[in-house]
């Protein structure tokens, strides 16, 4: 039921992603070396740490989700994790961008600028559908906000490709893991393991 309703979104549209809908999640270990953006890397984990986020949980695995609020993949992930947060000791940390659609960045903003972000990312979610996507009403951002978002964003793009959702953590090897596109919910649990506490 769940891939027939992305298949009826993606219909002669795969960009949201930036992967077919047939097309498993890739999983990237980020090398800290011999890569052009070895440096950014490196540092990944730093700037997400001083990213403009919102925390689901309060476990000692800290996962970062960037997702845009218009894309039915993101919408998936989210309701996969939502289970395994408190039983598995995860923080989920959401980074919110806008770029998919013509109201992402309105939503985004309207998520960041909420008196609750979380309960704002919350009403997107639970009120998401595939005629207007995310269920947040768009706002004009501040300028605050919006250097916020061009900020998350700056760090998707340094994960080399901008492709949403993107998942990044520490693994208990020490190494940046940079997941990108759905996972389901038994490979979600396998990465919620894999995250150093």
């Amino acid at each position: 039921m769940r891939m027939r309703y992305l298949a009826t979104w993606a219909t002669g549209l795969t960009l949201c992603a930036g992967l077919p809908l047939s097309q498993p999640a890739l999983a990237v270990t980020v090398p800290a070396q011999n890569s052009p953006s070895a440096e950014n890397h490196a540092l990944l984990l730093q700037r997400l740490g001083h990213a403009h986020w919102v925390a689901q949980g309060k476990g000692p695995h800290v996962l970062y989700m960037i997702f845009d609020p218009n894309c039915p993949y993101c919408h998936v992930v989210f309701d996969e994790l939502q289970p395994l947060i408190k039983p598995m000791g995860a923080t989920v940390r959401y980074v919110p961008v806008g770029y998919l659609t013509e109201s992402s960045l309105g939503k985004a903003a309207a998520m960041l600028e909420a008196k609750d972000p979380l309960a704002a990312i919350m009403k997107n979610e639970r009120e998401f559908n595939m005629e207007h996507f995310g269920g947040l009403r768009e706002i004009l951002p501040s300028s605050a906000t919006e250097k916020a978002l061009e900020k998350n964003l700056a760090i998707l793009r340094a994960t080399g490709q901008s492709i949403v959702p993107t998942l990044i953590y520490r693994s208990r090897q020490g190494k940046t893991v940079v997941i990108r596109g759905g996972l389901d919910t038994r490979d979600m649990r396998s990465v919620l393991r894999d995250i150093a506490p």
